[in-house]
């Protein structure tokens, strides 16, 4: 395996990394909002027919959707990993072992 060549980090490039990530989570918050929206209206609707009280919905409804976007609060990160920005990429290394083997 070569040698990674470290870049510096400079503002013009956290800006370009932050813009990339940034713009990706507007877009799965729009669609995390719509996806929510569309989940709870179809559970509030069962539940809704089965009796249920709009509190007791409410309380099913709220930990599913915190999940749900979560779940989809990921999603840009793992995007932008790898992602080419032309003068670098996104990527993971490994650190460097030590003479012991243990990183």
């Amino acid at each position: 395996m070569r040698e990674a060549l470290e870049l510096e980090v400079t503002w013009g490039r956290t800006v370009t990394v932050w813009w990339t990530l940034f713009w990706r989570n507007v877009v799965a918050l729009v669609g995390g909002f719509i996806a929510g929206a569309i989940l709870g209206g179809v559970l509030g609707l069962i539940l809704g027919l089965v009796g249920a009280s709009p509190n007791t919905i409410r309380i099913v409804v709220s930990p599913i959707a915190f999940v749900l976007g979560l779940a989809i609060s990921v999603v840009p990160m793992k995007l932008i990993l790898g992602k080419d920005f032309g003068e670098f990429r996104l990527v993971l290394l490994p650190k460097k072992e030590t003479a012991s083997g243990q990183s």
